[in-house]
């Protein structure tokens, strides 16, 4: 499946810088706009997925520990492994921004992980879409990092989709991706209708201190 990046949305990007609804003046306003076309124009956006069968709530081949992540399955008897990232281009991008402008960095960090989200929402809307004509239903997206599904899960994902060969997706030793800008989930196929519900705040770790929420900028 084509990994597609069709939308940069302002809003969201401002949302990730921490915006609160004060006046934006013409030159940032061009500034951001600048900044969003060149993530636009450097992002390669690349993804793999495989589907594994679940029993009890458990991935065939993929114990990634947690309780949550259990439940999430529980009804599923698959579950979708994806991981997408926007490419080495954009990464190198960001990193030359560093040095040579960081203002433009910061806005660009805020519009590459906008892009991100866009590339895995794309993708969970065809997936939903193929998978409900044949009368099935998926779960939430869910993360490592997301309620107890610990970070070091990251590892057993990628190994399992081969992300080095397949879209250059790699990990350090302390579970940082990279490229940064990269994201892994798990979506659960049932034959069961779903209630979204474990997404949001309340299944991140980061909720109690969260610099969005705390700013009541988070979509809970």
């Amino acid at each position: 499946m084509e990994a597609l990046l069709t939308d940069i949305p302002v809003k969201e990007v401002l949302r990730y810088l921490g915006h609160e609804g004060q006046v934006i003046e013409s030159g940032l306003q061009l500034q951001i706009e600048k900044c969003i076309n060149s993530v636009r124009n450097s992002s390669k956006p690349r993804l793999t997925y495989t589907v594994r069968d679940v029993q009890d709530g458990i991935i065939n081949g993929l114990d990634l520990g947690g309780n949550d992540i259990k439940l999430l399955l529980s009804s599923c008897s698959q579950a979708i492994i994806m991981a997408a990232t926007l490419g080495p281009e954009a990464e190198q991008m960001l990193r030359r921004s560093e040095v040579m402008n960081m203002s433009d960095a910061v806005i660009m960090d805020s519009a590459q992980s906008t892009a991100i989200e866009n590339v895995c929402d794309n993708f969970e809307a065809m997936m939903r879409q193929q998978y409900r004509k044949e009368g099935l239903y998926l779960t939430d997206r869910y993360s490592p990092g997301y309620g107890d599904l610990p970070m070091e899960s990251q590892k057993k994902i990628l190994d399992i989709l081969f992300t080095e060969k397949r879209i250059g997706l790699t990990l350090t030793p302390s579970n940082i991706m990279v490229p940064r800008k990269s994201v892994t989930c798990i979506i659960g196929i049932s034959e069961n209708k779903q209630t979204l519900k474990l997404r949001g705040c309340a299944s991140c770790t980061l909720n109690q201190n969260c610099p969005y929420r705390m700013g009541g900028l988070c979509h809970d």
